[in-house]
């Protein structure tokens, strides 16, 4: 009897699991089963934990000095890959590098992740490969762009600064650009930018396809995730249109509805509209990376899985990639993950024939968080009985 080969191809837990902990829990709940064949693929799909589930395909890794989002020193790393570099901006400028209460899109910045653009252009790279989830900014990218030597001028003509706390280093202070600075730029200069920028070639693996503004925007989507309340909302998507309007204005192109424009908010629209970046689908490049696809065609069951199944899962993140694939290739597929918004209906009609949810068993989402090793066991343990059913079943045949 030929095994039956099973593919855990799963993303990380936010907050709790990392990928690679997913697939070894869930894997170890079905090792038992006689004649099953496992392989484990931790993924990511351009968001935090990029870097760490595809280091092990790439080459070397290269230290830089950066800064987070609100100007703080922090040590990051890129990925040597293909004659270029990987970058991943949630470790200059993600979300994970602050505190809950530190949280303001207002105020942080994206000059980090334009720091380690600019550090590795410097060094002669020329293609880059850029995971841009899981940031803390909704500053549409010009935090980056001060890095890389655009300025920004209001109606008055004076150059916007930042205003920077005292531990800045005073060669970053006033460059920090943020979202509250979005609202005053009237005027946009490239005369400073240097040239070797204009040889780069960026490809952008963005995990969501969403436009730059509206009701589907990188603001009002992403902003309360990202620490900013109604009214801080409403200020920041004034400001994005402002500055996408003034983009227009400056370049004769309008990229705001492009698909994932509004990732990293807004970083993607600034990454392709300033640096002609390639937006591209972060779970396809991975993928590519990681050699998922044949992976999943050689598989029987493909069980993959998140922290949260919604809607968004279905464009543009880990679970839409899987289930493409699948459907490709006429797969079944079971989902785990940490909590589920999605109806019976949603999931059968996107290809997912069961899903296992901690919500089920611990709808407090601290608690679920808290002990997710122990309940992502227990709901895995479940999926694998059933698996157990059904195979023996058909042996009994």
């Amino acid at each position: 009897m030929a095994p039956y080969k099973i593919a855990i191809v799963a993303d990380k837990f936010k907050g709790s699991l990392t990928a690679s902990q997913v697939t070894s829990i869930v894997a170890e709940a079905f090792s038992h089963l006689p004649q099953v064949e496992i392989v484990e693929i931790p993924m990511a799909d351009g968001g935090d934990g990029t870097l760490e589930v595809i280091e092990h395909c790439v080459g070397e890794s290269i230290p830089i000095e950066s800064i987070d989002p609100l100007g703080r020193d922090v040590a990051v790393k890129a990925l040597l890959y293909s004659s270029g570099v990987i970058c991943e901006m949630a470790q200059s400028t993600g979300i994970c590098r602050l505190s809950p209460f530190e949280r303001n899109p207002l105020l942080t910045s994206s000059y980090g992740f334009g720091l380690v653009i600019d550090t590795l252009a410097c060094k002669g790279f020329k293609k880059f490969l850029l995971g841009v989830g899981g940031s803390a900014t909704n500053d549409v990218g010009i935090g980056m762009l001060s890095a890389l030597g655009f300025r920004f001028y209001n109606s008055a003509g004076n150059q916007i600064k930042s205003r920077d706390a005292t531990f800045v280093a005073p060669s970053h202070r006033g460059k920090l650009l943020s979202g509250a600075n979005l609202i005053e730029i009237a005027q946009i200069d490239d005369s400073d930018r240097p040239d070797y920028l204009k040889e780069l070639q960026i490809e952008v693996a963005c995990d969501v396809e969403n436009p730059l503004f509206g009701e589907r925007g990188a603001t009002r989507i992403y902003g309360p995730q990202k620490g900013a309340n109604a009214k801080m909302i409403e200020e920041l998507e004034r400001g994005v249109i402002s500055f996408a309007y003034r983009c227009r204005e400056w370049s004769g192109r309008d990229l705001s509805m492009v698909k994932g424009a509004g990732a990293a908010g807004g970083i993607g629209y600034a990454l392709a509209l300033f640096l002609n970046a390639k937006l591209r689908s972060g779970w396809r490049l991975l993928f590519d990376i990681a050699n998922v696809e044949n992976r999943i065609r050689e598989a029987d069951l493909i069980i993959t899985g998140e922290g949260r199944v919604d809607r968004q899962s279905l464009y543009g993140k880990l679970l839409e990639g899987v289930l493409q694939l699948a459907t490709k290739y006429r797969k079944r597929v079971w989902v785990v993950c940490g909590e589920n918004r999605l109806s019976t209906q949603e999931l059968k009609s996107a290809g997912v024939e069961q899903l296992f949810s901690i919500s089920q068993i611990e709808p407090n989402k601290n608690m679920a968080i808290a002990s997710a090793k122990r309940f992502l066991t227990i709901k895995a343990q479940e999926a694998a009985k059933l698996l157990e059913v059904e195979l023996s079943s058909k042996v009994g045949l």
